[in-house]
């Protein structure tokens, strides 16, 4: 057993949050220029000019964000040219109107945050131009997204157990949304952001609501309230300077009462299915409906603003009466209301309350509606990868103005070596959609519910020890399917993948612009952080990375226990040690609370069944390969770009996920080779220790690479 297990650091935690607090402007690396025939040219100062009517002045951040801008860029803000805001009628979310002449620009929208969207429009434009200058003409864009979800990136997990980084955002001190953090967010399209109400489960009665109310039901809960509540008002009056909504994420109804609870003789309608001996809340009866109405009432009374809450309904904690069917089938309902009803009849009074009572308080908070259905998670021949026909027809009976959110990718499939492989939740490697989400999709579309995607955006379970992946031909592939499909909706992110960077601007990109081809997408990305001149290797590089991290195993084994994500950190046992391998998505146990030790040599513990080692390790070789190729031309460019820190870091990132990818490769080699060894003798053993001692030594090195490329960026 290893001893001295390293934590993770406060300081360097502390770092990433002083990174993430940074301006988002501070030089541009403009190079002093004429303009171009068509372009207006800024560069003899500029002059803003505020006609548009903003009486909460929701748009003080945005207009100083331009400021800073043209500061950045030794623009001075008493010149000529004109930048003027006005109101128009324009349709759309967030839409927006930019017009472009010689001496004047005129940004025209219908609301506050349409005017938002085209000052960061016309910074991109800039930015684009490595220059003060804007493309001549008219253009008009709109967002086909509405809500586009993430998380702050820094924040507490708050998941059951007791491991470390599980704490409560709402009742500690530290700030998770300082100003400069909010305004990166904003330019990359991030419109709303979810915290996570409790999740205790265990031997406790309720989640979430519990955290912030008291209710009729549940007199004795809202410990702590007055804090979480004053805390959660400042986080949405500040998110909502930069056009930036909370919502609560949580798993509600989950409310179980033992068989003597006087409250079941008392409601005897709350009484529903008996689960290893507890009755738990039934949502269909009046007295449940009462519960979930005056909990999501009070809490939107007590805090204006409040963008909505993301339920998981069903697939995780037991919420209503449906818990009692999982979702590939089987189950039986014992409720004696919810047994008369179909299964997709149950959820639509659980969710209808909450959104009364959300509304009543805040008309304009949105109740979304969670099928967490990620099956398989762990993919061998006996386990069932698909979904029940009762799934299917929830999508005609969800009350209306209530959002569905489905998973993209959980259940996508792929033949790998004339083998199918099925996927679970979550893939940034295979973008989906799963066909269970377009058959979702097409219902959904037939029956006027809205729909909301669940993806992962920076990274997901298959790497998560990096910010970002830069890979946004996977983003674009997503997008432009949400957008044939009728998405209304995106949640961007889970606990991890939420870093700011490249990826999220991409869907932004996306959402906002017009249906390009993906060639032309990927340059006008491109165009926003690299020089004129390097935008065809930049994109070729996305590609080569694109190309080689399609080839991630596709198994959720992999994902959760494989060595992607802390490769150089694995010890390497030349003798065997039949030692386990650690989660890759926890810290530590949730039943003993300890922190997980390194993975041991049980390297087989990481992939299904239906693939060999010899696969997962030809899989590994070609995405390691691929992305080595988009590496060598990053390098290239390095030196041409020394004094353009964030390229610098971005350059970096895809090293670090170079070495991680290696090194990942090299532990399922070096097992293979180990596992070879035992059953050879005398020079073929010895052949196969010197090849172990190559692996090793090139670990070692791998190793010192990341520590110095962690050292300069604290992501």
């Amino acid at each position: 057993m290893l001893e001295n297990i390293p934590v993770e650091s406060g300081e360097r935690k502390n770092q990433l949050i002083q990174l993430l607090q940074e301006p988002l402007w501070t030089k541009h690396p403009w190079q002093s220029r004429a303009a171009k025939t068509n372009e207006a040219s800024l560069q003899n100062g500029v002059r803003i000019q505020k006609y548009f009517r903003d009486s909460e002045n929701l748009l003080e951040t945005a207009y100083q964000d331009l400021e800073n801008f043209f500061q950045a860029g030794d623009i001075e803000l008493q010149g000529e040219f004109n930048i003027i805001t006005e109101a128009a009628e324009i349709a759309g979310n967030e839409a927006f109107r930019v017009i472009v002449s010689e001496k004047e620009c005129r940004i025209q929208a219908t609301n506050a945050e349409g005017i938002r969207r085209g000052i960061f429009y016309i910074e991109d434009e800039m930015c684009r131009a490595r220059g003060a200058f804007l493309p001549l003409g008219t253009i008009e864009r709109s967002s086909f997204l509405k809500r586009r979800i993430s998380r702050c990136h820094y924040g507490p997990i708050k998941r059951p157990g007791n491991h470390p980084g599980l704490g409560d955002e709402l009742l500690d001190d530290i700030d998770y949304y300082p100003e400069n953090y909010l305004n990166r967010l904003a330019h990359e399209g991030v419109n709303a952001l979810w915290i996570t109400l409790s999740s205790k489960g265990g031997d406790e009665t309720s989640v979430g609501f519990g955290d912030l109310v008291c209710t009729f039901l549940t007199p004795d809960e809202g410990e702590h309230s007055k804090k979480r509540l004053d805390k959660l008002r400042g986080g949405v009056e500040r998110c909502k300077r930069y056009g930036i909504r909370i919502y609560l994420k949580t798993m509600e109804p989950h409310v179980r009462f033992a068989p003597d609870d006087p409250r079941l003789k008392q409601y005897p309608d709350l009484a529903g299915n008996l689960v290893r001996g507890y009755y738990y809340l039934c949502a269909s009866g009046e007295t449940g409906q009462r519960y979930l109405y005056e909990a999501t009432n009070k809490i939107f009374g007590e805090v204006p603003g409040l963008g909505g809450i993301i339920n998981i309904s069903h697939g995780e904690l037991y919420t209503t009466c449906l818990s009692a069917l999982p979702a590939t089938g089987g189950g039986k309902i014992t409720c004696p209301r919810c047994s008369q009803l179909k299964p997709e009849e149950i959820l639509y009074p659980s969710l209808s309350a909450m959104q009364r009572g959300m509304q009543d308080a805040e008309p304009d908070a949105e109740m979304i509606g969670w099928l967490y259905m990620p099956q398989p998670q762990m993919q061998a021949d006996n386990y069932p990868n698909t979904l029940a026909d009762w799934v299917y027809e929830v999508p005609k009976h969800i009350p209306e103005g209530v959002i569905l959110q489905f998973n993209f990718e959980s259940g996508i499939r792929k033949t790998v070596f004339d083998k199918e492989l099925v996927g679970g939740d979550y893939w940034l490697s295979e973008p989906g959609p799963s066909g269970r989400f377009e058959r979702i999709a097409a219902i959904a579309k037939e029956h006027d519910t809205s729909l909301s995607a669940k993806i992962q955006t920076g990274t997901s379970h298959e790497v998560a020890t990096v910010p970002n992946l830069p890979t946004p031909t996977q983003i674009y592939k997503k997008l432009i399917v949400m957008y044939r499909l009728g998405a209304t909706h995106v949640m961007l992110n889970w606990n991890i993948g939420n870093a700011p960077g490249l990826m999220h601007k991409a869907a932004n990109e996306l959402a906002f612009g017009e249906l390009l081809d993906e060639s032309t997408f990927m340059e006008r990305l491109a165009a926003l952080y690299w020089k004129e001149k390097d935008i065809p290797q930049i994109v070729q590089a996305w590609k080569y990375f694109s190309e080689g991290y399609a080839n991630y195993p596709l198994t959720n084994l992999f994902q959760y226990y494989g060595p992607m994500h802390s490769g150089t950190t694995w010890p390497l046992h030349v003798k065997p040690q039949d030692t386990i391998l650690s989660p890759t998505y926890q810290l530590g146990s949730r039943n003993t609370g300890e922190v997980w030790p390194p993975s041991g040599d049980r390297i087989g513990e990481c992939f299904t069944e239906l693939l060999t080692l010899d696969e997962v390790i030809e899989l590994c070789r070609s995405m390691s390969d691929s992305w080595n190729q988009g590496m060598a031309i990053l390098n290239e460019l390095k030196e041409d770009y020394a004094d353009e820190p964030e390229r610098l870091l971005d350059i970096g990132v895809a090293d670090a996920l170079r070495i991680h990818f290696q090194s990942g490769y090299n532990i399922l080699r070096f097992y293979k080779l180990r596992e070879e060894m035992l059953y050879t003798e005398d020079q073929q053993r010895l052949e196969r220790l010197k090849a172990l001692t190559s692996i090793l030594q090139k670990e070692i090195h791998l190793s010192e690479e990341l520590a110095i490329l962690s050292e300069k960026d604290a992501r």
